[in-house]
């Protein structure tokens, strides 16, 4: 039931962020310290994010992106998220976020596919520089073994 409520609650964000005006969209490079289950790895992430800033302060914003690393030697990992993020700035320059996300991954050419959550801190450093760092949980579903994926990123995101 948590996981509906978690799926519903993803596109009802995303068609109420979609129906907004403007966007402060974003182009990032990342590194990532992932866990899958108990074995740690390195991943590199190359994504877009896009936030709408509304009038009540209130920041609602999505992300996509595709990340490749090496779990053990030979065995590569490929993932594809989507992220869906409501923030409010803390201080100046520093906005923080709640993270819905769903991720799609392949771990040694099999596939798994699941919905987790986390949370960000993004400081804009200039008006077209910001240093991202997030961390995500999720539960992969591959039949059949499900398995942990955990994230902790930082990311540098350049503004256009």
């Amino acid at each position: 039931m948590n996981k509906k409520l978690l799926a519903i609650s993803l596109i009802a964000g995303l068609s109420a962020v979609l129906n907004a005006g403007e966007f402060d969209t974003k182009v990032y490079v990342g590194a990532t310290a992932a866990k899958i289950n108990s074995d740690t790895y390195t991943q590199y992430n190359l994504g877009y994010t896009a936030n709408n800033y509304l009038d009540n302060g209130i920041i609602l914003g999505f992300g996509n992106s595709l990340g490749y690393g090496n779990v053990k030697n030979g065995v590569e990992v490929i993932t594809v998220d989507m992220d869906l993020k409501a923030g409010h700035e803390i201080i100046q320059n520093l906005n923080g976020y709640v993270i819905g996300t769903g991720v799609a991954q392949t771990v040694d050419n099999d596939s798994a596919m699941g919905l987790g959550y986390g949370g960000a801190l993004e400081y804009r450093i200039t008006s077209n520089v910001a240093l991202e760092g997030s961390y995500k949980t999720v539960t992969m579903h591959d039949s059949p073994r499900d398995y942990d994926y955990d994230t902790s990123n930082l990311a540098i995101k350049f503004h256009y």
